[in-house]
């Protein structure tokens, strides 16, 4: 039997098998006897011992120990067996085994039976070792702080014990030596533990050298190296390094500072450490850079590699705990490149390059961004593959190595242990908690807190029994406080698990409540409610209800009144919260305070998280009451006053501190549900119900300031608390909240307000000595110092007189030793204490403060405010070792400070409106200082450069603003990045980006000087500026910068294709200035940092919303113009309703209706819902936009509608009325004609607007029917008109006063007379009608004029008397202008002793004249003309009575055009004058003046009176182009081929088709220069000034080729055809006209081109010339005849267009017959085209006289006459040739009456009085018409003659009976026969 029992014990160590275990114990059970030890057994005793082994190892505690007790009841021998029996009793009661660390004694004894027995007996004396193994391994959980120190004795029996057998494994006992060191220390034996320490130390040295690092390690913790301790630098080569390690270590972890980051010293001293152990490399690689090798005789000596790597592992993990990656990573360096590494130190390895990798990514992962998380993961998956190799390597893996790598994925993945990424962890969290239990390691602590997060984890996915098994391991784990915490919770969460009972106290019924709570979602927002108020009941239910009714609003009496309500609510709340007094004393047991405190604490937690803050306030006041010193005692010691708090307690007063904390933060809330935020005052309601309430008002303002008080006094107590606790994080915590809630008050300067709050917490913080965020504290301290300071300065930082106000007296008043400025006592001791706090904080930031250097931005702002107190105060500036930042002798630091210094003084002084003191480097010098400081801080250095270009751009020097920027900009990316630790957040940051960029784009814009690539990158600089303020979400920066960006691009809105560059800036600004609008610029961020405002903002910055609103609306304009310029009219419309809706109800806004209600109707939708919002702005605005709707809609019915709406719309009350719908109904009649609506409906409406115009004089009623005034009219029109063509406006002309008036009375009689048919009487008549509204128009400006001048005159002061010679030199300067002196002006002196007003006129200036020959003289005075410039008056030539000059121009040219056409130039002279004196005094347009001066000079040539016109000499003046005009076209020239140069330029399509469509309001064009060169060009060529027309016409054709216009470019092509034609260069004609054609025209422009084809083809005589001409005349015959179709009321025009071209025709079909000699014959071909010719010629002579053109009827006749000529001359016979000439002479006779017809017409208009020289142009032609037919007369005399001589001498060769026979047959011709009786 017992060789089974071995067989199957073996098998069961062998193969880990508990069945083998089972199986054996099975067979020794049965072998045992029954009775128990009755009978001996039947195997072996030490069976027993070896079965209790294997099935203690195996995990059968119940085998084991029945194993035992069987043993034991045999009375076992003493030998080995026994000893190991002992051994397995001890594992058995040992805590790692029993799970009791309480109930070791017994474990302890029967360890302590095991030494004895196996020391005493030689053979026995390895069991020395194995039990020294066994108590290792069985009191590891006692091996932890606090616990250790109980095992202090036993080990001391062990290591004595070891040492009396002589143990060789020196290590082990070397490493119970170093056990027993700490169990001497826990246990509070201090010198024992230094006695033995040096004993250790000696043995390890002695037999394990290996280990004497970790002994001199311990030592050097424990501070146990003493005077007879070993000099630890010259024991071993490692020494010296192991010696400035630990060193270091202990002055960074001995102290009381927490701090992760290391001083500068720290930083050297390692760098140091690690030059050291580099020295031992096998390279020079091996040393950090930057550093040098240190060779001294410490480390002279070579270190061992094991040692050296040990070294480099410690200097390691001391890096990744102070964050010094540069060190780190070095280590990792040299640890890959040594050869001597371990299996476990390379797993090490691996796991510190996680560690570092994480620490190098910490400023991403501190933000929890995507990326962050997604590396922290990355590197939590590489650990945890790590974590599975090490543990899979089955009994070779190292406990230490798997430690190490749990230890680190610990703390990586600490950050993720929050809501919602815990369970990304959950997996690797459980494979570290495995591998920590499986090697029993002693991190208890980090077991223990894994297993809380893994037992949190399951519980959220509501797996209870497995959290429960988490908390039940982790409770093991505990002690002390902690494992009360888990009990606690192991306690509520199995009442969550038990769902049937309910539990008899009322703190476990209130935590199953918050337990289901906390189960429910978020959404079920009133089920939480409920349930928490429950909870609160149970707990208090005798007050909760009542404290948590103060938040309901009471019903008040008088509910109208806003005062009481608040009054009333006030004093609600006031009362209410009372009920908790009385609460403790009414609870009969007060021994489980601790557990109501943290029940109520969960309550508290559970409502702020689920934000029911009424039940979170109600709450914290109950749970404070346990806040009442309870929890902390008054200790006896020698310091008075120190407080004593137990373990216990300790949790209590942090639980409470949080509550304090969460109590203040909710009342916050409720400040802010009523509209006031922390520490404000009350918000004044607009209606307080008046003076009656202000009690009301008062009482609720207190309360308000009351809830303040006790939201900060909470912050306030959690400092204090955390103070008494030692947690200075606490202090911290409560600095940030209050920071965080004053931001308003902060942003408001109101640092007065939060002065004693801030003081209160500087004054802790310091007492503290753990200043945690440095920053923080510099920023409190800078508080206080401004609220110490608002007093003597204002909220903006300007000095006032407040605290200087009254003068002291001399025993009470301070006054600076060389300075003026007096103040009080108490303001100077706040000037002193202010002082004193910011040099504290200034040192505070130096690098000697623990916690290292702040960031100079926050250096930046206290230094500020030490610079304002220093001039207060009148202190020099210049030091700075008194703010210590020459502590260490940084220069670097020093720098950057005497810049900001320097820069904070250049801003007082510009702030104030001094001058910078001459101490204080310049901008230049300041500039340069700034460039070579080598800034640590971006933030900062962004502050200064845009500080500094602030100040350079006030002082413009645009080079050092650009200088400025660039560096500002360039820093983008760095202050972007370095936010997280700085002052300023990400809006502050792209604040002053926004601010910079804008200062230089308006730099570049202003040195761009026409320079496009520089403007443009002001431009796109601009843009980002806008973009920088959207990203900092500030509206009034996004204002400004959107302000300068429309500004400066306004250059670029006059052209299509440069506004096409604006579309994507202009939307992108848009969007901007939408984004930031409806927010509120944030003022910090999450962790209080105010964003500072920076001083370098835009000096035109507005936040006026009216501008932003014109400027949003200009933007959406300019890209609906965009829109427009390509066509896109659905973009367009989208534009426009974004800013319809996006604007408000302003002009604006109207505006933007307006333009989309006209896309809309171009688009041909229906308007009617948009023109319902005009009616609400009046008649006029609506009458305009239907008007606007008619000229955009392509519809022809849309416009009609669109023109009747707006017409009927238009009220006619008002002269304004009146004559705004005049001209309304004078562009519908253009309209109309222009759609071929019949004349009738379109001189309706014409006749209308007359009698509108009529009816705007007030008198003119009276006027019309009193006749007595008709009477002198005639006098004032000049010439005597027949009384039948001015019958209807002569009897009125004396009432019209209005010259507004009289321009539209010219324009519609114009209009009148234009659509009029030649032939009718109303073509003329409304013609002559203008004429006299025309002269008309120049008396009532005169007469207005001379009174004008005399009542200036009159105004002047009285001229002395003066000499003849001075008055005669007067005189001539104010008659240079005429051309001639009068001589009464020159030799009529006046008394010397008469004094009269001074005359600022000649009589005969003001003259008008009355005949063609005057008026050809007449020059308008320059007197009249400054008068007609500057005057505003309705009855004279100005400004306000020609509003739209260009339309009056173009019907003026009309006029002149109709005139001309009627035979009349010589009454168009007063028209060109008064167009003349428009465009020269009214538009100011030079070039157009001297058009208007050619053409006077073209119709005195006509006229024959070219002698008498004054502008005859000044020709070639007039024909040249003005030297500004030539500047605009080489302009305008350039930038078109700049563009073109960029494809900016749009492509236009050209075609040879004529537009079918002339409109007659041609005027609504600007009045281009090219067109002007072109007219002034066409005067010239028809004078005969061949260069001058050159010249115009090449430099109009190149102007309007580069900028595109084809309809001009056609013009002048062909206007130099015609030149070329004229100087017989006829192929260069065509070649011209060839590309004129190409490009296309209007109907009027094919007509012309093709009788500039007929000459230029017809003069070239080649012998197809007549088929070419042919066809030419053909073609545009045919293209007119088209368009006539298209266009009826034109039909009189085309018709007589395409008569003169069949006369044309004809005539060249003549001109080439004619040229045959008498004796040559024609063919019978060219017979038929003669005769053809002759038969055009009378049908267009027809065409021509039913048109009315008598004129051009009159040359038809001619033509045709001479065609007969021609045929009579090649006639076949006799008879033929008779009867042409007669036909020939009747046709003569035909045009002869035509042009004597025209001429009496003309001259029925002649004046009155002799006009010498006048020769009309119709009398001319009559003459040479007379002379022709005089011509032909003769010539058929002759032939007559000639044929009667032939008869006669045939006669008289007869016989007398011949001669009678023939007489006799003779018959007597008919009547009407061509045959004469002979």
């Amino acid at each position: 039997m017992d060789l089974d029992i071995r067989k199957y014990l073996n098998r069961a160590r062998e193969q880990k098998d508990v069945e083998a275990v089972r199986l054996a114990y099975q067979l020794i059970t049965d072998a045992l006897p029954d009775g128990g030890g009755a009978r001996r057994p039947c195997c072996a005793a030490e069976l027993l011992v070896l079965c209790a082994e294997e099935a203690l190892q195996l995990g059968c505690m119940e085998i084991s120990v029945a194993c035992l007790k069987s043993y034991f009841e045999g009375n076992p021998a003493t030998n080995q067996f026994l000893c190991r029996a002992y051994l397995c009793k001890g594992q058995l009661r040992s805590p790692a085994t029993s799970g009791n660390a309480d109930d070791f004694q017994s474990a302890l004894l029967y360890f302590q039976k095991a030494i004895e027995i196996s020391k005493n007996n030689p053979r026995y004396h390895f069991l020395v070792f194995n039990t020294s193994l066994r108590f290792l391994q069985a009191m590891r959980p006692l091996l932890r702080p606090g616990l250790r120190g109980r095992l202090a004795p036993s080990l001391a029996l062990l290591v004595s014990a070891l040492e009396e057998v002589a143990e060789p494994d020196y290590s082990w006992r070397a490493e119970l030596m170093i056990h027993l060191v700490e169990c001497l220390v826990d246990a509070g034996r201090r010198e024992d533990a230094c006695r033995y320490s040096t004993v250790t130390s000696e043995f390890v040295a002695s037999h394990a050298p290996h280990l004497y690092p970790e002994v001199l390690t311990l030592m050097a913790r424990y501070q146990l190296l003493g005077d007879s301790s070993p000099d630890m630098t010259t024991h071993a080569p490692s020494g010296a390094v192991l010696h400035k390690i630990l060193k270091l270590k202990n002055r960074v972890e001995g102290g009381e500072r927490e701090s992760c980051l290391l001083s500068e010293e720290d930083v050297v001293e390692l760098k140091e450490v690690f030059s050291l152990l580099a020295e031992h490399a096998a390279g020079p690689h091996a040393v950090m850079p930057g550093e040098t090798p240190t060779n001294t005789s410490q480390t002279s000596a070579a270190i061992p590699p094991a040692e050296r790597v040990v070294l480099l592992l410690e200097l390691a993990v001391l890096g990744l705990q102070r964050k010094q990656r540069e060190v780190v990573a070095s280590c990792l360096k040299e640890l890959r490149s040594a050869k001597e590494t371990t299996a476990s130190q390379h797993v090490m390895l691996e796991c510190f390059q996680c560690e570092l990798n994480v620490l190098r990514k910490q400023e991403k992962m501190s933000v929890y961004s995507k990326a962050g998380i997604e590396a922290r993961l990355k590197e939590i998956g590489k650990l945890d593959r790590l974590l599975r190799r090490v543990a899979a390597a089955a009994g070779e893996a190292d406990p230490r190595a798997v430690q190490a790598v749990c230890a680190t994925q610990w703390s990586v993945c600490l950050p993720l242990l929050q809501r919602n990424l815990r369970k990304r962890v959950r997996t690797e969290l459980q494979r570290v908690a495995q591998a920590l239990e499986d090697i029993n390691s002693m991190l208890l602590e980090t077991r223990c807190e894994v297993h809380q997060e893994l037992a949190l984890l399951e519980e959220e996915e509501g797996r209870l029994e497995a959290s429960l098994g988490h908390l039940e391991r982790a409770v093991l784990l505990a002690d002390g406080p902690r494992r009360e915490r888990l009990l606690t919770t192991v306690h509520r969460l199995r009442l969550r698990a038990t769902l049937y009972s309910a539990p008899s106290r009322p703190e476990d019924r209130a935590a199953m409540l918050l337990q289901q709570a906390k189960d429910k979602a978020p959404k079920d927002s009133i089920d939480i409610r409920s349930t928490l108020v429950q909870a609160g009941l149970l707990l208090a239910p005798d007050a909760f209800q009542i404290v948590l009714d103060a938040d309901c609003t009471p019903e008040s009496s008088d509910g109208t009144v806003p005062a009481l309500q608040l009054s009333a609510k006030a004093k609600h709340h006031s009362r209410s919260v009372q009920g908790v007094k009385g609460h403790l004393e009414g609870l009969a047991d007060d021994n489980n305070a601790t557990e109501r405190v943290n029940v109520w604490a969960v309550l508290v937690k559970a409502a702020r998280g689920h934000e029911v803050w009424d039940v979170c306030r109600a709450a914290c006041r109950f749970c404070l009451l346990y806040d009442d010193g309870r929890w902390t005692e008054k200790g006896q010691s020698p310091e008075q006053g120190s407080v004593q708090i137990n373990a216990s307690s300790r949790d209590v007063l942090l639980l409470l501190a949080e509550i304090c904390f969460i109590n203040a933060e909710a009342t916050v809330q409720k400040l802010q549900s009523e509209g006031v935020e922390l520490n404000s005052p009350a918000v004044l309601p607009q209606d307080r119900g008046g003076p009656a309430s202000e009690d009301q008002w008062g009482v609720y303002r207190d309360w308000i300031q009351s809830l303040s008080a006790y939201a900060t006094a909470g912050f306030l107590r959690g400092a204090e608390l955390g103070e008494e606790l030692g947690e200075w994080w606490m202090v911290d915590n409560a600095a940030v909240y209050l920071w965080n809630y004053s931001r308003p008050l902060l942003a408001a300067c109101e640092y007065r307000t939060l002065l004693p709050t801030f003081q209160t917490l500087v004054d802790t913080l310091r007492r503290t000595g753990h200043y945690g965020d440095q920053a923080l504290l510099m920023l409190l301290c800078d508080c206080v110092a401004r609220g110490l300071l608002q007093p003597l300065l204002g909220r903006d930082g300007v000095r006032t007189k407040k605290g200087a106000g009254r003068t002291p007296d001399k025993a009470g008043s301070t006054t600076h030793l060389g300075g003026t400025l007096a103040m009080e006592p108490a303001a100077l001791k706040d000037l002193n204490k202010a002082l004193e706090v910011c040099e504290f904080a200034l040192r505070l930031s130096s690098v000697a403060v623990p916690g290292g250097a702040v960031s100079m931005v926050t250096r930046k702002q206290v230094l500020a405010t030490w610079v304002q107190i220093k001039r207060l105060l009148q202190q020099p500036v210049s030091q700075t070792k008194e703010i210590g930042v020459e502590c260490k002798g940084d220069e670097s630091v020093a720098a950057m400070t005497r810049v900001l210094v320097a820069v904070e003084m250049h801003l007082c002084c510009n702030r104030d409106g001094v001058q910078v003191e001459p101490a204080v480097p310049g901008l230049s010098s300041l500039v340069r200082a700034a460039s070579d400081c080598a800034w640590s801080d971006a933030a900062a250095e962004l502050q200064v450069w845009s500080q500094l270009a602030s100040l350079c751009h006030h002082g413009d020097d645009h080079n050092l603003v650009l200088h400025c920027t660039q560096a500002a900009l360039l820093l983008e990316g760095a202050a972007s990045r370095g936010v997280s630790g700085s002052l300023y957040g990400p809006n502050a940051v792209n604040e002053m980006l926004s601010s910079v960029a804008g200062l230089r784009g308006l730099s570049l814009a202003h040195q761009s000087s026409g320079d496009l690539h520089k403007f443009k990158e002001a431009l796109h600089v601009l843009l980002s500026s806008v973009s920088f303020a959207e990203k900092a979400q500030s509206l009034p920066l996004c204002r400004a910068a959107a302000r300068h960006y429309w500004n400066t691009c306004l250059p670029l809105t006059r052209a299509p294709a440069d506004r096409q560059q604006l579309q994507g800036p202009l939307e992108r600004i848009l969007s901007a200035l939408c984004h930031t609008g409806p927010r509120q610029t944030t003022q910090g961020e999450a962790k209080g940092r105010v964003a500072a405002t920076t001083t370098a903002k835009l000096e035109e910055l507005t936040n006026d919303e009216d501008d932003e609103i014109g400027l949003r609306a200009g933007m959406y304009q300019m890209l609906f113009r965009i829109h427009g310029d390509q066509g896109d009219w659905e973009r367009a419309l989208q534009v426009l309703d974004k800013g319809v809706r996006e604007l408000p109800r302003t002009q604006h806004r109207l505006l933007l209706l307006q333009q989309r209600t006209l896309v809309r109707a171009r688009l041909g939708q229906s308007v009617g819902t948009d023109m319902q919002r005009f009616k609400e702005e009046g008649d006029h605005v609506c009458s305009s936009v239907w008007h606007q709707v008619a000229l955009c809609s392509p519809d022809t019915q849309q416009q009609l509608a669109g023109f009747q709406s707006s017409v009927a719309s238009l009220s006619e009350h008002g002269a304004e009325g009146r004559w705004q719908k005049a001209d309304l109904l004078m562009q519908f009649a253009e309209w109309l004609y222009g759609q071929n609506q019949p004349l009738q409906t379109t001189q309706h409406h014409l006749h209308w607007a007359v009698d509108l115009l009529l009816q705007l004089d007030p008198e003119l009623a009276q006027e019309t029917d009193d006749p007595s005034k008709d009477s002198g009219s005639a006098d004032t029109l000049g010439p005597d008109p027949p009384l039948q063509a001015v019958d209807r406006g002569a009897s009125i002309l004396s009432a019209l006063q209005d010259v507004r008036c009289l321009d539209g009375l010219i324009r519609a009689h114009t209009l009148l007379g234009f659509m009029e048919p030649r032939t009718s009487p109303g073509h003329q008549e409304n013609l002559l009608r203008a004429y006299v509204f025309v002269l008309h128009t120049w008396n009532v400006s005169m007469a207005t004029v001379r009174e004008v001048l005399t009542e200036m005159a009159k105004a002047l002061p009285v001229e002395p008397p003066s000499s003849a010679a001075s008055r005669k030199e007067k005189s001539v300067v104010r008659d240079k202008g005429k051309g001639k002196k009068t001589k009464e002006a020159q030799q009529t002196p006046r008394p010397p002793t008469e004094e009269k007003p001074q005359q600022l006129f000649q009589e005969e200036e003001l003259t008008l004249p009355s005949t063609p020959t005057e008026w050809a003289r007449y020059v308008c005075p320059h007197v009249v003309r400054e008068t007609f410039r500057t005057s505003g008056a309705h009855h004279c030539i100005s400004k306000p009575s020609f509003p739209k000059q260009a339309q009056s121009l173009f019907y003026l040219d009309l006029l002149v055009r109709e005139l001309t056409s009627l035979s009349l130039p010589h009454l168009s002279l007063p028209v060109l004058h008064l167009a003349e004196t428009i465009a020269h005094d009214l538009v100011g347009r030079k070039g157009l003046s001297d058009l208007y001066r050619l053409r006077i000079v073209r119709t005195c040539c006509q006229l024959g009176m070219e002698a008498h016109s004054p502008y005859q000499d000044e020709l070639l003046d007039l024909s040249s182009l003005r030297e500004q005009e030539l500047i605009d076209c080489r302009k305008a020239i350039f930038i078109a081929r700049q563009r073109r140069s960029q494809n900016m330029l749009p492509k236009q399509s050209s075609s040879a088709e004529p537009r079918p469509e002339v409109r007659l309001h041609q005027w609504r064009a600007e009045l281009s220069s090219e067109g002007i060169w072109l007219d002034k060009a066409e005067v010239c060529l028809s004078i005969g000034l061949y260069p001058s027309a050159r010249w115009l016409l090449v430099e109009g054709h190149l102007l309007a080729k580069e900028v595109g216009q084809q309809e001009t470019e056609a013009r002048a092509l062909l206007g130099l055809a015609g030149l070329a034609c004229a100087e017989g260069d006829h192929g260069q004609a065509l070649e011209l006209l060839d590309r004129a054609q190409d490009l296309g025209g209007d109907e009027e422009f094919w007509y012309k081109l093709t009788l500039t084809r007929v000459q230029a083809t017809a003069s070239l005589g080649d012998q197809e010339a007549g088929a070419k001409v042919d066809l030419v005349i053909q073609q545009g015959c045919a293209v007119l005849r088209s368009v006539l179709g298209q266009r009826p009321n034109h039909a009189p025009r085309l018709r007589l267009w395409i008569a003169s071209l069949e006369t044309r025709r004809a005539a060249e079909c003549i001109r080439l017959v004619s040229h045959r000699g008498p004796g040559e014959t024609i063919s019978a071909g060219e017979a038929l085209r003669l005769t053809q010719a002759c038969h055009a010629l009378r049908d267009a002579a027809r065409e021509s006289t039913q048109l009315g053109q008598e004129e051009q009827a009159a040359q038809a006749h001619l033509e045709h006459a001479t065609g007969l000529r021609v045929l009579a001359r090649h006639a076949g016979s006799d008879d033929e040739e008779k009867r042409h000439l007669l036909d020939s002479v009747c046709r003569m006779q035909e045009a002869v009456s035509l042009q004597e017809h025209a001429l009496l017409r003309a001259w029925s208009w002649a004046p009155s009085q002799e006009s010498p020289g006048l020769t009309l142009v119709s009398m001319r032609r009559l003459q040479r018409l007379r002379l022709s037919l005089a011509e032909l007369c003769l010539a058929t005399l002759e032939q007559l003659h000639a044929e009667e001589e032939v008869q006669a001498h045939a006669r008289r060769a007869k016989s007398s009976a011949q001669r009678a026979l023939e007489d006799f047959t003779c018959h007597t011709p008919e009547p009407g026969c061509l045959d004469q009786a002979m």
